[in-house]
């Protein structure tokens, strides 16, 4: 039975509305308005940003499971609902007495399960759509959510000037209502007795491995596997050095490398936006080529090195912080495309959806851990410098837990396994 859009749509569906989604990258534009205006401190500013992150990686959970029963369809819906509710309440922010407590709720609680519940589905069609390259299509499906910066920081740096941050909020959730909910719900999964193109098929046959599950693992049977809280480690420690640079990006530019301009300072957004957008597809791909390990490995490499650049850059110009920034938010996108490949490559895709919820939580506790890597030691030693030494304490820990990865034996197509 032939699908009502080509599989092509799927991804471009997805990709759209992880740009809705992917405005939370932008959030270092709100935070010196948040101090200004509202009386915030790093901490303070940063905890709407890192409880949004966490309640994303909890609706993960929920959504997945939801997915997988009812389908992807009113599971977007449901989130698109929530995320616009979220960002319209906190219009709301400076008219309760409580402004970061209620931003804390509206933004940081509901908006952040908005996120969960939409994330998931499109990842979910991906996979399902695209059997073959698992890690190419999540890849491309979550690059708007890092790309997204690129174009909402700028815009949202704008609302904030002309109308302030809780106009910018409502504006902003009323155009993430609209779009969300309108694409999700063209989303589906292919019928039952859909295959992917033979050519397809018989190229990658004949190129590269050919990989397939063992077995599909229910998530409770997943969760008493080994391999699972070795993958979910990892998630955590590597997406909380990408989590520091994201949530500060535009403070770390003016404090750490000395920018004043103003534009330049919110370059640092963009260009962040850029590089965590590029890293999904190629490390997607990586690990599609390479195997998860090894891209896995690889990761690791480039993120010591890039904490290390960050840790010896002030004083020394813009140039090498921007450098590092830019590596930085090329690796933490790859995680984002690596997991879900992996998590379908250990436990199989029939579960896809709430098994990868499951571990997504990982990347939810990679927020909360850079939320006190960055806001308390800024706070207590007045610098961002200490955080970045916290990062190579990480990415190195990181680094040798990759190690302890045991993939699933590949189907092989003439080439050798190796692990």
């Amino acid at each position: 039975m032939a699908p009502k859009l080509p599989r092509a749509a799927f991804l471009l569906l997805g990709f759209v509305m992880n740009i809705m989604l992917g405005t939370a990258y932008a959030w270092s534009v709100f935070t010196q308005t948040l101090k200004d205006k509202f009386g915030a401190t790093s901490f303070t500013s940063m905890l709407p940003f890192a409880l949004a992150l966490a309640l994303f990686s909890i609706g993960m959970v929920f959504a997945g499971r939801l997915v997988d029963r009812r389908g992807p369809r009113q599971v977007a819906i449901l989130g698109g609902l929530l995320l616009g509710a979220g960002y319209i309440l906190s219009y709301f922010m400076d008219r309760t007495g409580y402004p970061m407590e209620t931003l804390t709720i509206t933004y940081g609680i509901i908006a952040g399960l908005g996120i969960g519940f939409t994330y998931s589905p499109p990842i979910a069609v991906a996979v399902r759509w695209y059997p073959v390259r698992k890690g190419l299509a999540s890849g491309l499906v979550v690059m708007g959510f890092g790309l997204s910066a690129l174009i909402t920081a700028p815009l949202a740096t704008w609302l904030i000037g002309a109308y302030g941050a809780p106009t910018t909020f409502l504006i902003l959730g009323v155009v993430f209502l609209a779009v969300v909910v309108v694409l999700g719900s063209f989303l589906a999964f292919p019928t039952g007795d859909w295959q992917p193109p033979t050519e397809v098929v018989s190229k990658a046959a004949q190129t590269r491995r050919t990989w397939k599950p063992v077995e599909e693992v229910p998530t409770r049977e997943m969760l008493r596997r080994p391999a699972f809280w070795v993958a979910w480690v990892l998630y955590t420690i590597g997406t909380a050095g990408g989590f520091m640079i994201i949530g500060n990006a535009k403070p770390i530019a003016q404090q750490v490398g000395g920018v004043t301009d103003a534009v330049l300072a919110t370059a640092a957004v963009q260009i962040l936006a850029v590089f965590n957008s590029a890293g999904r597809p190629i490390f997607g791909r990586a690990a599609d080529v390479w195997t998860p390990k090894r891209a896995l490995l690889v990761m690791y490499v480039i993120l010591l090195g890039t904490m290390g650049l960050l840790s010896v850059s002030q004083g020394i110009g813009w140039v090498p912080l921007y450098v590092g920034i830019c590596l930085t938010g090329m690796v933490f996108g790859g995680f984002l495309a690596v997991m879900p490949a992996l998590s379908t490559l250990f436990f199989g895709a029939k579960n896809q959806a709430a098994n990868y919820g499951v571990l997504f939580t990982g990347y939810g506790l990679g927020a909360i851990v850079a939320l006190f890597a960055s806001g308390f030691i800024r706070d207590a030693f007045g610098s961002y410098v200490p955080a970045f030494y916290a990062g190579m304490v990480l990415s190195l820990l990181g680094l040798v837990l990759t190690f302890a990865v045991r993939p699933p034996r590949p189907v092989p197509a003439g080439v050798p396994v190796v692990s």
